[in-house]
C-alpha cells in the first residue's frame, strides 16, 4: 500500500480536526450560550481545513486504488506466508496470507497489548472520529507490527457494559494480550511457581495425611489404619485495579510513556496478587482466598550469621522430610532477602551461595522464586504441586473517559448495598484523564496442610566463622 501512510495521515488529521469542532460547540452548549466571535472564527476555519484535507484525502486513496491494481508481484525478501489449515468445506486448498516480516519483533515485553490499550484509547478520546487502527499505523509507522492490523478486524462494542471494549483485548490472538501476560508473569511470584491448575467451580477431594499398612500374620487380625482426607473448591474471584492517565499521556504516548502504561497495568495486578498470595491473610468469603502463609506458625531465626541460617534451612525442611515430601519443594524470598545471602562468605571469603541471585536461582539445591512484594523478612519453602490455582482466563480491560473515580485505596462505594463514594472524587472529563481498569480472574488454596514453612523474622549477613 504505498500511499497507506500518507492516508491514515490525513484521516488522523482530519479526526483531530472535528474533534476539536465538537469541542468548541459542547462548550458553548454547557455554558448555556453561543459562540463568540474567536470561537465561530476557529469553527469555521476548522471546517474549511477539513473540506481541503477530504479533497487531498480522496486523491491519494484514488491513487492508492490505481497502484494495488497495477501491482503484479510481491517481494519475497520482505514477506512471511501463513498457511492455513486445509478448507475441507469448500473444497480450495490451503488458504496463503501474505504478511511483511518488517520491524514485527517488539522492543519490549507487553509491547503489542500496551500499543492496543494506547491506540484505542486515543480513539475513544475523539469520539472514534479516528479509528484506532489508523492511530497505531500514524504512531509507529513501520514499527506498528500486526497491531494495525489486528484493530482494524476488532469487534467493537465487545464489553459487557455500555461502550466497553474490554472484550476485543480479551478476545485477540494471544501474540497480542500474551506479550503482556508473559511480562506480567515475570513480575509475580504467584505465576512463576509452578502451581497445580485445576478447573474453576469443581470439588476436589485429596487425602491429607499418610496411611500405614502392616505386615500380617494367617488369620490375624489387621490394624485399623487411620486417614485424612480434605475437600477444595475453588470459585473465580476477582483482582482488579484501576489506573488514572493524563489523556496527554495518551494522545502523545512516546516509548517511555509507553513503558508507562504497560508498568502501570502491571504492577497494579501483580502488587495485589502476591501481597495475598504470600500473606497470613485469612480468606474473605466471595472476595479474596486465603494467603498461604495463613494458619502456619512462623519460625523465629535462630540467628544473623551463616550457620544460625544454615540451622533454620534444617528446620524449614524437616516437616517435608517426616512427611516424605520433600522433592518438587521451592523457595521464595524478596530479592533484597536473596541478594544479601549471595552475599555471604565463608572463613576463606568464599561465597556460600553462588548459585543464588538477587533474581533468583538455587538455594541449597531448589529452586528459587524472588519478587519484590514479598515481605523482608520472610524466607519461605513450599511444595508448588500442592498448591492448587485454578486456570487462567486472562484480562479484562476497560476504559472511561466521564467515570467519577473515588480515586483513594479503601474506597466506600457499593452497588449491591447502595453506598455512596465519600471521599477523594476525581472526574476523569474534568481533569482530562482516562481511568483505566484491569480485572483478573484467579483463586488458589493449599491443596493439604504442611505444604508451606516460613522463617517470619529472617535478616542473615556477615561471614561463617
Amino acid at each position: 500500500m504505498k500511499y497507506q501512510t500518507q492516508i491514515a495521515a490525513l484521516m488522523a488529521t482530519k479526526g483531530i480536526k472535528a474533534a476539536r469542532m465538537a469541542e468548541i460547540m459542547e462548550t458553548a452548549e454547557k455554558e448555556g450560550r453561543s459562540t463568540n466571535s474567536a470561537e465561530s472564527k476557529e469553527f469555521d476555519d476548522l471546517d474549511a481545513e477539513i473540506k481541503a484535507v477530504e479533497s487531498d484525502l480522496a486523491r491519494f486513496q484514488r491513487l492508492e486504488g490505481v497502484t494495488v491494481a497495477q501491482a503484479r508481484s510481491v517481494d519475497t525478501s520482505t514477506t512471511q506466508r501463513q498457511v492455513t489449515d486445509h478448507d475441507e468445506g469448500n473444497g480450495r486448498g490451503p488458504t496463503v496470507i501474505i504478511r511483511n516480516k518488517k520491524n514485527r519483533e517488539e522492543k519490549f515485553r507487553g509491547q503489542n497489548f500496551t500499543r492496543m490499550v494506547i491506540a484505542r484509547t486515543a480513539a475513544m478520546l475523539g469520539n472514534f472520529e479516528v479509528p484506532a487502527y489508523v492511530i497505531a499505523q500514524k504512531r509507529w509507522g513501520d514499527d506498528a507490527g500486526y497491531v494495525p492490523e489486528l484493530l482494524r478486524t476488532a469487534v467493537a462494542g465487545g464489553g459487557t457494559g455500555s461502550g466497553e471494549w474490554g472484550a476485543e483485548l480479551v478476545q485477540a490472538d494471544g501474540q497480542y494480550r500474551g506479550d503482556f501476560i508473559e511480562y506480567l508473569y515475570s513480575k509475580t511470584v504467584y505465576d512463576q511457581l509452578p502451581l497445580r491448575v485445576v478447573p474453576a467451580n469443581v470439588t476436589i477431594k485429596g487425602q491429607d495425611g499418610q496411611g500405614t499398612g502392616y505386615w500380617v500374620g494367617e488369620s490375624k487380625a489387621i490394624p485399623a489404619t487411620a486417614l485424612d482426607f480434605s475437600a477444595v473448591t475453588l470459585t473465580p474471584l476477582k483482582v482488579a485495579a484501576l489506573a488514572v492517565m493524563s489523556n496527554d499521556l495518551i494522545r502523545y504516548a512516546d516509548p517511555s510513556s509507553e513503558l508507562l502504561v504497560r508498568d502501570g497495568l502491571v504492577n497494579a495486578s501483580a502488587q495485589r496478587i502476591d501481597t495475598t498470595f504470600l500473606s497470613a491473610t485469612a480468606a474473605s468469603a466471595g472476595v479474596s482466598p486465603a494467603g498461604m502463609l495463613n494458619g502456619v506458625s512462623a519460625l523465629s531465626a535462630d540467628g544473623e550469621d551463616a550457620e544460625s541460617l544454615n540451622r533454620d534451612v534444617g528446620r524449614l525442611y524437616a516437616p517435608f522430610i517426616t512427611a516424605k515430601n520433600a522433592g518438587g519443594l521451592y523457595w521464595v524470598m524478596s530479592t533484597g532477602l536473596a541478594k544479601a545471602l549471595s552475599l555471604m562468605k565463608n572463613p576463606f571469603n568464599q561465597t556460600l551461595f553462588p548459585n543464588l541471585t538477587a533474581q533468583g536461582g538455587t538455594f541449597e539445591g531448589d529452586p528459587v522464586v524472588t519478587g519484590d512484594n514479598v515481605a523482608a523478612d520472610d524466607l519461605i519453602l513450599l511444595k508448588p504441586s500442592d498448591i492448587f490455582r485454578i486456570g487462567d482466563t486472562g484480562f479484562e480491560v476497560a476504559i472511561s473517559k466521564e467515570a467519577t473515580i473515588e480515586q483513594d485505596t479503601a474506597p466506600t462505594g457499593a452497588t449491591d448495598t447502595p453506598t455512596a463514594a465519600s471521599a477523594t472524587l476525581t472526574n476523569m472529563f474534568q481533569e482530562d484523564s482516562s481511568a483505566i481498569r484491569v480485572i483478573r480472574h484467579i483463586n488458589f488454596a493449599k491443596r493439604r496442610s504442611g505444604v508451606v514453612q516460613y522463617v517470619g523474622d529472617a535478616s542473615y549477613h556477615g561471614s561463617s566463622t
